[in-house]
């Protein structure tokens, strides 16, 4: 059975359920259709039970199509000790799916007309060195800019604003601008400074006004965010600090806009869907957000390849405390996965959100 098919039978179910005057076929046809919804739901609900069971993977997997839920369901524990079961409203860390919002809050500053995504390092720094004067806003958001990373050390070291730029300032390019596709959390700090700089306020204080509150995501935030309960906040579980959080440790410029957020999977799914629909910036006709940069990436941060055959847009982070997430959305069936986790499956590590995805989820949805 197809994800077409399946999606199709949802509304075929809801336009035959609101509709009077149903031909004794069409009824007949809806039984069939949720009889093979319900499978491939039973199926997603089997498989990843086994999983859950097998390898002790926790968290939330929720799975739609446009308005359409398909799936959802949370699994074991946010807090082990207390026996605390998870839900989609646990909060948990969200790796580097954190440069969404930095990238939506450089791209709001583009659709206002206050950078241009060809705004260079040396318009905002002008005494930067030489050879990262030229760098632009496209190639940091697009990881093409030969920026590496600009630290080896804990995420969590004290770290000002200053430090972090004279670091990344001080980098070797590993290549040439726009002829390199090198992943880089260096410059997602970068352009977080950059937005300080731009907007005259702190980074966080114009994600909160920008982005968080329009869409009321009232459980996302930064590391020690004091409106965000420590109750809701899931412990993780896997790697070092195991049954601790990231979220106590408080947020420096060693981890600013390249990650040190959380969310829950109920505010994700709602992030996720407000990039997808083009809504973050009233002022752009375009979503540049979805706009493509390279053979990769596009601006926000979203990677876009093929898997098993169908193309997919993908972002996703991980953490060495067992937290793993991911989002992604698969354009040719309209439909969107969220996974936040915060235990890893043992054999994944922390790929865990990938390797759900691409070999439980995937097969199973477009089979």
């Amino acid at each position: 059975m197809s994800l077409k098919y399946l999606i199709s039978s949802f509304f075929t179910l809801f336009i035959l359920m609101n509709c009077s005057g149903v031909l004794a076929e069409q009824k007949l046809k809806s039984s069939s259709d949720t009889k093979s919804s319900q499978d491939l739901v039973s199926k997603l609900s089997n498989e990843l039970h086994r999983l859950h069971e097998k390898e002790r993977f926790d968290g939330t997997i929720i799975i739609t199509s446009g308005t359409e839920e398909l799936f959802r369901h949370s699994y074991g524990f946010s807090d082990k000790t207390t026996r605390l079961e998870n839900t989609s409203e646990a909060v948990t860390d969200i790796g580097s799916i954190s440069k969404t919002f930095t990238a939506a809050a450089i791209l709001k500053l583009v659709s206002e007309g206050k950078l241009e995504l060809e705004t260079t390092i040396a318009d905002i720094f002008p005494d930067s060195p030489i050879d990262k004067k030229k760098l632009t806003i496209r190639s940091l958001l697009s990881h093409s800019s030969g920026l590496d990373n600009f630290h080896n050390e804990t995420d969590f070291d004290l770290m000002s604003k200053d430090e972090a730029i004279d670091k990344i300032f001080s980098l070797r390019l590993l290549g040439e601008q726009n002829q390199t596709i090198a992943y880089s959390n260096a410059a997602y700090t970068l352009l977080a400074a950059i937005v300080e700089d731009v907007s005259q306020t702190s980074f966080q204080t114009y994600v909160y006004k920008n982005l968080l509150n329009p869409l009321k995501l009232n459980d996302t935030g930064f590391y020690g965010d004091d409106y965000i309960r420590d109750s809701i906040v899931a412990k993780g579980y896997g790697g070092r600090d195991s049954g601790k959080t990231t979220f106590e440790k408080g947020l420096t410029w060693a981890l600013v806009g390249q990650g040190g957020m959380v969310s829950s999977a109920n505010d994700l799914s709602i992030w996720f869907s407000a990039i997808l629909d083009g809504k973050l910036f009233p002022d752009s006709q375009d979503n540049l957000m979805l706009q493509k940069a390279n053979a990769q990436w596009f601006l926000g941060n979203i990677r876009h390849f093929s898997s098993w055959g169908t193309l997919s847009y993908y972002a996703g982070g991980s953490t060495d405390f067992g937290y793993t997430a991911l989002v992604q959305y698969l354009p040719d069936f309209e439909v969107s996965i969220v996974i936040l986790l915060n235990s890893y499956i043992d054999k994944y590590g922390n790929a865990s959100h990938q390797k759900l995805s691409k070999e439980h989820i995937f097969p199973i949805l477009l089979e």
